[in-house]
């Protein structure tokens, strides 16, 4: 960690690191103890010194030890690398040199391990195949293809899961590199605790003191999410310049309710604004395992005037916004408007590898946490990689909140969108009008660009809802006129409408019109612009072709199906392809190509010439219930009506008997309802709610799924017309085969707040899955008024029923259409649907809300006891 360091610690200096900055993935020597245990590092020390006194400034001392740790490349804050040092001795050389060799690679060998993960294409070198196996938590060993001109194989990197007490099984492969994450390696050789580590020195563990300058706690109560804002800024670079213009068009952090830029002294960036002073030089070097910024001491120093200043304890909510990040705090107001603060606090997640530093969002609560709990991370994390985690501040701060303090962590993946967290292509124009900040933008020219650019696509995303609003409700008032008309004894078209059916559901030209769309050119190969990642293991095309199907940027996929072809044999190649482009076709015998099957028609929806029928139309009406019918108050906040179907005289009935004796599943929430189509007591008290339906569905579509959107449609027709949803927050659907804990659930459903759309829950990266489905009052209300709105517009995209599910069918209607608000809550289910972690299906993990399938009733109970185990 950035800044000095006492030398009673005996630990390297940067010299050693940053004259010459180890490949992605290098980690430091492991197993160093106090002053004096090694005569290497007592002259190492010496030479620190010597340096420090030469240099006349503060050179950081680098740990001798990584912590074991699975995260990305961090985005650096205001930092310098310190000048090389004059002179290195040998010795340190050869000690810099032992450091690079513990990330080996093994030429020639491929690495076999149980389970694979992915590959990825256009990897251009071993060094940057070994980190990106870095960046995901879940990759143990790493195989990277350098022969040339081997399709399938070239510049292919290829990811494999790895338990901690496995090792891979090498074979012999002339044509590739293997190697083991240096995450890996490292979590094999350090002690689990290190006796002999000395604990930490007084002026050390005195930097991430902040709780003795904590103000006092004043208990605000909350107003409409204020936002106050923070940059650091680096004397005398392009930071003061941008800062400055920032300041005169009123961008970035001065968009806020109240904002501060802080830096080494104090210096006028503009006429009005001045800098606060920090006491650090802004000094820091790159190392560690991901040759990162080593910037948290630096940042501690910044938040420690953050908390002394007290400005933040006025406000909701507290940013740190790098001068380089194109931030828009109108677009971050409407995020946060609908979380709750809660006793402990709440900070916001911006990347899927863990948060990353250009913008940091926390709520009030949480930097009250931060700052009284900063001091005893340190300590915890000291002990962990026996010594000071070469980690960067953003790094520090997210582990710190989460594992060691538990604070709320809310993934949201639209805060930012930067180079170092898979960005979609073309995301550098910044006309994405959902996210919240673009990063970085070091050039004033190019940070202008861009901000005009999202701000112009807002405006026009404005002008476009203002214009739909419109003509929904015109539409609404010719549709109430027509149902009067018919009303009024016109009953020929129903009976002409119920005619169509047959023809629209089932028609031979509605059939090849599906087969076309889905169709897969045996012998060729697609290529696009750009290829996403390529998976392993995939046994079918169709399979491949539901893959391409699952990710919504994929556009094409390739699969090979040759067999006995190393690195081509089941792998599923998926491919972006750009709205109005088509693949470059090439002859490949070995490959079967195709586009997904979701990609719309290629006429214009309203050359169709067809309309649903009447009778189709109804399934999809939900709207029994007017405003009115809502409650005004509720049980309480959080409150869950629960409800699930069941196939009566299946394993799911005798299921829901024991759930019903022990209160789990949906027995555990306050109120409950078990449908079927048949009256049935289940348990002493419970009975069935009857819905119309045969509760038979075929398969098809796609991806083979349950084609059960019409028999929950009468589900939905029967929890709106019982009414009983209006009294509660959130109704969940739940299936009788998931194990379900609510108490969880309430205790994430705390930080949100309703608004008049509505919030729904997405439980997979992949979209909505049935088995948990979870919506507040006000998200019911807008699926029940448009239902049959969202079923009018998915039939002229598909040109006919879309052949989903239920849950893929709510999903596209609430976020497409209907536009509710959609929150990915990443416990909230695991799943054998949804890329689970390994041993998922134990139900160790005691933080997911849910595990699902679980048929057997002794699997079921087996699940549900391993989870509330102590």
């Amino acid at each position: 960690m950035a800044g000095a360091q006492d030398a009673e610690l005996g630990h390297l200096v940067c010299p050693a690191v940053t004259a010459a900055e180890p490949a992605p993935g290098a980690k430091a020597a492991p197993n160093v103890g106090a002053a004096g245990a090694h005569p290497l590092l007592e002259q190492l020390e010496g030479e620190a010194r010597a340096v420090r006194g030469g240099l006349g400034a503060a050179v950081r001392p680098a740990a001798a030890a990584t912590g074991a740790t699975a995260m990305l490349l961090l985005a650096s804050a205001a930092c310098v690398a310190l000048p090389r040092p004059p002179q290195r001795s040998q010795l340190g050389t050869d000690l810099l040199q032992r450091l690079e060799e513990k990330c080996d690679m093994e030429d020639g060998v491929d690495f076999e391990t149980k389970k694979a993960l992915f590959a990825m294409q256009g990897i251009v070198s071993a060094k940057v195949c070994r980190q990106k196996c870095q960046e995901y938590s879940s990759c143990g060993a790493w195989t990277w293809g350098k022969t040339r001109d081997d399709y399938g194989l070239t510049n292919m990197c290829f990811l494999k899961a790895l338990g901690m007490d496995q090792k891979p099984v090498r074979h012999k492969n002339d044509k590739v590199i293997s190697g083991l994450s240096c995450r890996k390696k490292h979590e094999e050789e350090k002690p689990k605790r290190r006796p002999g580590v000395s604990p930490p020195s007084h002026t050390l563990t005195s930097i991430f003191d902040v709780e003795s300058l904590m103000p006092q706690h004043d208990r605000l109560g909350p107003t409409s999410g204020e936002l106050f804002c923070f940059a650091l800024m680096l004397p005398g670079s392009y930071e003061q310049g941008l800062l400055a213009y920032q300041f005169k068009e009123k961008v970035n952090i001065f968009a806020c309710d109240e904002y501060a830029v802080y830096s080494s002294d104090v210096i006028e960036v503009a006429n009005g604004l001045k800098t606060g002073v920090v006491d650090s030089d802004l000094h820091c070097d790159k190392g560690g395992e991901f040759g990162t910024a080593l910037n948290t001491e630096i940042f501690m120093a910044v938040w420690k005037k953050v908390i002394t200043d007290k400005v933040f304890n006025r406000y909701d909510w507290t940013v740190k916004a790098d001068p380089d990040t194109v931030f828009i705090a109108a677009r971050l107001r409407r995020v946060v408007k609908d979380i709750e603060d809660s006793d402990v606090g709440v900070y916001l997640n911006n990347c899927k590898m863990g948060m990353h530093g250009p913008l940091e969002v926390f709520s009030r609560q949480a930097v009250w946490s931060w700052g009284r709990g900063a001091k005893k991370c340190f300590v915890h994390f000291y002990n962990l990689c026996s010594g000071p985690c070469l980690w960067g501040e953003d790094m520090f701060i997210d582990q710190c909140l989460t594992r060691v303090l538990h604070l709320k962590r809310l993934s949201i993946y639209n805060l930012l969108t930067e180079d170092h967290c898979d960005p979609p292509s073309g995301w550098k124009d910044c006309k994405n009008d959902s996210s919240v900040a673009f990063h970085p933008f070091k050039k004033i020219v190019d940070y202008k660009v861009c901000f005009a650019n999202a701000n112009r696509s807002q405006e026009g995303k404005e002008e476009k809802g203002k214009e739909q609003s419109e003509k929904k409700e015109k539409a609404k008032h010719e549709a109430k006129k027509t149902k009067e008309e018919k009303n009024d004894g016109n009953n020929e078209d129903d009976a002409e409408a119920e005619g169509e059916e047959d023809t629209e559901w089932g028609g031979k030209e509605d059939v090849e019109v599906e087969k076309d769309d889905c169709e897969a050119e045996d012998g060729v190969d697609f290529e696009t612009k750009k290829a996403l990642f390529a998976m392993e293991g995939i046994v079918s095309m169709s399979l491949c072709r539901q893959k391409c199907q699952e990710y919504s940027r994929c556009g094409a996929w390739t699969w090979g199906k040759t067999r006995d072809v190393w690195g081509l044999t089941n792998m599923c190649f998926l491919k972006v392809l750009e709205d109005g482009a088509m693949p470059v076709r090439h002859k490949n015998p070995k490959v079967v190509s195709g586009l997904p099957c979701r990609k719309p028609e290629k006429k214009p929806a309203g050359d169709m010439g067809e309309k649903p029928s009447e009778a189709m139309t109804s399934t999809f009406d939900l709207s029994h219930r007017s405003h009115e019918d809502v409650g005004a108050t509720h049980k309480s906040l959080g409150a869950l009506f629960c409800w699930v179907l069941m196939l009566p005289k299946s394993y799911e009935q005798a299921l829901l008997e024991w759930q019903y004796e022990a209160g789990a599943n949906l027995f555990g929430c306050d109120a409950y309802a078990v449908y079927s189509n048949i009256s049935l007591e289940i348990a002493d008290g419970v009975k069935t709610s009857v819905v119309d339906s045969s509760l038979q569905c075929q398969r098809g579509g796609e991806f083979g799924t349950a084609l059960n959107t019409d028999i929950f449609m009468r589900v939905w027709k029967k929890v709106i017309s019982d009414g009983i949803f209006s009294d509660y927050d959130w109704t969940v659907k739940v299936d009788p085969d998931t194990v379900f804990f609510a108490h969880r659930l309430k205790g994430i459903l705390e930080v949100y707040r309703e608004t008049d759309a509505g919030v729904y829950l997405n439980n997979c990266k992949m979209g909505l899955h049935g088995p948990l489905e979870v919506f507040s009052r006000n998200a019911v209300m807008a699926w029940s008024d448009g239902s049959q709105e969202c079923f009018h517009h998915f039939y002229k995209l598909c040109s006919g029923p879309c052949l989903w599910g239920e849950d893929m069918f709510i999903d596209q209607c609430l976020e497409k259409v209907l536009h509710v608000r959609k929150v990915y809550v990443d416990n909230l289910l695991l799943e054998d649907h949804c890329d689970p972690p390994d041993g998922w299906d134990s139900c160790k993990d005691k933080s997911s809300v849910a595990f699902h399938p679980y048929k057997e009733l002794s699997e079921y109970r087996t699940c549900m006891n391993n989870s509330l185990a102590k």
